[in-house]
């Protein structure tokens, strides 16, 4: 079985055209990129995961990194996407909208059972899936009726760990599962969203983070590594794996793909990377 971890010593590295770093965040966890705007989320000086302490925050910057705006007094926000001009934001165990247009919060739904809410992803204009590594659960919401259902749940033991990143491709949610105590390794997984069949569609495995598509319908995935190696890694439709050809990244988070444009937080460091791709 292929393992993340493991194999990069011997794989082809696919170069970058160019890498630019931005400093001033504190712990950023994840990004979303719009047309115009770059938006990330920051843990705080404290960097708890799930402590309720308001030191989180969202930036939103230029693409050139100038910040633009910030939204405070969240806890610890991780997740992000934007629908008819709200952006949502999953906060330990409630998912939080704000209308971009005035920066006022416009929801505040607290999921009951969430533990530890990660990823989100939109499915159209009504719906979004939220992924909670703590529980094992993912959550579908309906946007309009400012509501949530259980959508699945999936088994830590059987698939190394619970749901962290998600992408969402037509009728399909692919997902990236995660153990935060490094004693399993991820797999990545399809979930059909209307008969809500699960499928491991990699043999690969390894400490995945963040899930991304290029142009060519390539997977990016992020390889968390608090210390020196995390990276990113390119999986085409045949399973070819090609390295990212970039530095070791400390804490290689939730990362985000446009137009040929590799975003990638570098939680321990305090950065934001861009990344310029061939």
């Amino acid at each position: 079985m292929k393992k993340l971890s493991l194999i990069f010593m011997s794989l082809f590295c696919l170069n970058a055209q160019e890498l630019k770093e931005f400093n001033g965040f504190a712990s950023p966890e994840s990004v979303y990129v719009d047309q115009d705007n770059v938006y990330v989320t920051n843990l705080g000086k404290n960097a708890h995961s799930s402590k309720k302490d308001q030191d989180g925050f969202i930036l939103k910057l230029d693409k050139n990194g100038k910040v633009l705006a910030k939204i405070n007094n969240l806890d610890a926000p991780k997740g992000l996407s934007i629908v008819n001009n709200i952006l949502y934001v999953t906060d330990i165990d409630t998912l939080k909208g704000f209308d971009l247009s005035t920066y006022q919060q416009v929801l505040n739904l607290h999921i009951q059972d969430a533990i530890l809410l990660d990823d989100l992803v939109a499915k159209g204009g009504n719906s979004l899936f939220i992924s909670d590594a703590g529980n094992g659960n993912i959550y579908k919401i309906n946007l309009a009726k400012q509501s949530y259902e259980h959508f699945v749940h999936i088994d830590s033991k059987k698939y190394g760990g619970g749901p962290n990143g998600l992408l969402c491709k037509n009728n399909r949610l692919v997902v990236i599962t995660f153990d935060p105590n490094y004693k399993k390794q991820g797999a990545i997984l399809s979930i059909d969203t209307e008969t809500k069949q699960i499928q491991t569609i990699s043999n690969i495995r390894g400490f995945m983070e963040g899930i991304a598509q290029d142009e060519r319908n390539n997977l990016l995935i992020s390889e968390w590594n608090a210390k020196t190696e995390g990276s990113v890694y390119v999986i085409s439709p045949r399973e070819k794996i090609t390295k990212v050809k970039i530095r070791p990244i400390k804490g290689c988070a939730d990362i985000f793909y446009s137009n040929k444009t590799l975003w990638i937080p570098a939680k321990e460091e305090n950065k934001l990377l861009k990344l310029k791709m061939d």
